[in-house]
């Protein structure tokens, strides 16, 4: 196979991540929709929004990541490009992680832009930094 042929295969890929990123997040904006009408439709609500529970991260397994990525290295560069940086090299278990809590926190975001929009954020980009 040719380069230009795994260059092409691999946007197609890392294209495919961006649309299952913002299919998830579309899901979890229409189901938080469907609650809040519920809660609204009922005499009690179900949950106030300051109660919501958060989406716990998705479930992404090394297999998913392999027949994503391909290999370690590519699952690196594709870490890299999505934003996801290391202290030290990562073993397989944290980049894992890191790609199941982008996945959530991109979930948030986007529910959060959707029940607040703002025309000043055109443009605008914010890096994340996580402290356990």
């Amino acid at each position: 196979m040719g380069k230009q042929k795994l260059d092409q295969l691999l946007k197609q890929l890392e294209d495919n991540h961006a649309q299952d990123i913002e299919n998830a997040a579309a899901i979890f904006t229409v189901a938080q929709g469907a609650v809040n009408q519920l809660a609204a439709d009922s005499s009690q609500p179900i949950l106030p929004e300051s109660e919501v529970p958060l989406a716990g991260p998705s479930p992404v397994t090394k297999a998913d990541l392999l027949e994503r990525y391909g290999s370690y290295n590519a699952c690196r560069q594709a870490a890299k490009r999505a934003g996801i940086t290391f202290s030290h090299t990562p073993r397989w278990a944290q980049l894992v992680t890191a790609f199941s809590y982008l996945l959530a926190c991109q979930a948030c975001v986007s529910t959060y832009l959707q029940q607040h929009p703002d025309p000043n954020l055109k443009g605008v980009s914010i890096k994340l930094t996580l402290s356990p």
